[in-house]
């Protein structure tokens, strides 16, 4: 009986701690709001990440240091280069990083980042400290100067090939700033005409925009995310930014939230007629509405959740830069946690490792129930295969002792 015991537990311990370590270390373990033992995990990874950039000669450290954050300037990119400021302590040798540190404990900010990226700042070279402090200004002026100026919708196959539009602008900037890249309903309507004719649109961002402007008439913090999250996307859609597989992804969930089924003869209907221009409008935005799959809507917003996320972690332009790398939902919670766990950061390493930084993303050990069930058995088979054991070891000794006297 010992023995099928003792068999069984030598069986039982290595699968068991298989399915341990499988869920304690799986990407499957990446939720929609990463824990602190992931983002503190995740943040040690970026840090050895940043380290293993610099040459391992520390005297060439500090002019690789500067000359990325100047590559990043060049390429008017302002959160990489800022990332790299971030990334000072990891890249520099020990030298340059105490005087940076004490440097940074000296600034009278509030956040930890604004007085590392204050020192960092000081310890550049004087042409590209100045050419970052430009390149800011400049963003917060086009910022401005784009929030006065309503951008029409125009077709991602007739959009440029160049960089990332992105026309979103923060929260400081005014309300109705932040939908110029939506456009109207007028403009949905127009788009949504043509798209019925056969013209060539693209449908991705037509549903989008429509989702979009449907969520703007909602006054709360979900519309919000959606409507930030819907200019992301298009802004991404229309520069040509995203992975085939993460598009294929993104249109079969905009598709389930707005199927064509009901969508295409909804707006057939609606634009049959001869009306007014506001009437036909009407007609639009009510087809929208009716073909909306309430299900379908609700798993795209998990998703338009986590790029809303991203976009205020870094900034929309950033967000766009992340979620080029990504080819699925689990991509996309990768990229949501590099970003929790280092802001800017995540810009800067995406920038340098493309889509490999996203194997920096660690959702650490997660405690589940199931997990807990299982190190349970995995301790009793353990403890039952030392107890065999120890018995086994006890009954022979004492047969053997037995055995000695008749054999004398």
């Amino acid at each position: 009986m010992q023995a099928v015991v003792f068999n069984s537990m030598l069986i039982l311990l290595p699968v068991i701690g298989a399915q341990v370590l499988g869920a304690a270390f799986s990407g499957s373990a990446f939720s929609d709001s990463p824990g602190i033992e992931a983002i503190d995990q995740t943040r040690k990874n970026m840090d050895e990440a940043f380290a293993s950039f610099a040459p391992r000669n520390p005297s060439d450290r500090y002019e690789f240091w500067y000359d990325v954050v100047d590559r990043e300037l060049s390429q008017r990119d302002v959160a990489a280069a800022h990332g790299f400021l971030l990334a000072a302590p990891q890249m520099l040798d020990r030298k340059d990083v105490k005087e940076l540190m004490v440097a940074a404990d000296a600034e009278r900010l509030d956040r930890a980042d604004d007085r590392l990226t204050a020192a960092a700042l000081r310890k550049l070279p004087t042409a590209i400290s100045l050419k970052y402090e430009e390149a800011q200004v400049s963003e917060r002026v086009v910022d401005v100067q784009s929030g006065l100026v309503e951008t029409p919708v125009i077709d991602a196959a007739d959009a440029p090939l160049a960089g990332p539009e992105v026309e979103v602008s923060s929260e400081r900037a005014a309300t109705e700033s932040r939908f110029r890249l939506l456009g109207t309903f007028q403009d949905l309507a127009e788009n949504s005409e043509r798209w019925v004719r056969g013209d060539r649109i693209d449908e991705v961002a037509l549903k989008i925009t429509a989702i979009g402007l449907l969520e703007a008439e909602t006054a709360d913090g979900l519309s919000d995310a959606n409507i930030r999250a819907a200019s992301i996307l298009k802004s991404a859609l229309r520069s040509r930014r995203l992975t085939d597989d993460f598009q294929d992804y993104l249109s079969a969930r905009v598709n389930a939230a707005l199927p064509d089924s009901d969508l295409r003869p909804a707006l057939e209907t609606a634009l049959g007629e001869l009306t007014t221009i506001d009437v036909r409008t009407e007609r639009v935005k009510a087809a929208f509405i009716d073909s909306i799959d309430a299900r379908g809507l609700q798993r795209l917003e998990t998703d338009l959740e986590q790029i809303d996320r991203i976009g205020l972690l870094t900034s929309p332009a950033a967000a766009v830069t992340l979620i080029e790398q990504l080819e699925d939902s689990a991509d996309l919670r990768r990229v949501r946690l590099i970003a929790e766990a280092g802001g800017d950061r995540a810009v800067a390493l995406v920038k340098q490792s493309g889509a490999g930084a996203l194997r920096i993303a660690d959702t650490g050990v997660r405690w589940t129930i199931q997990m807990v069930l299982q190190v349970m058995g995995m301790t009793a088979a353990g403890l039952a295969l030392i107890f065999v054991t120890w018995s086994t070891f006890r009954r022979n000794i004492r047969k053997k002792k037995k055995l000695e006297p008749m054999g004398a």
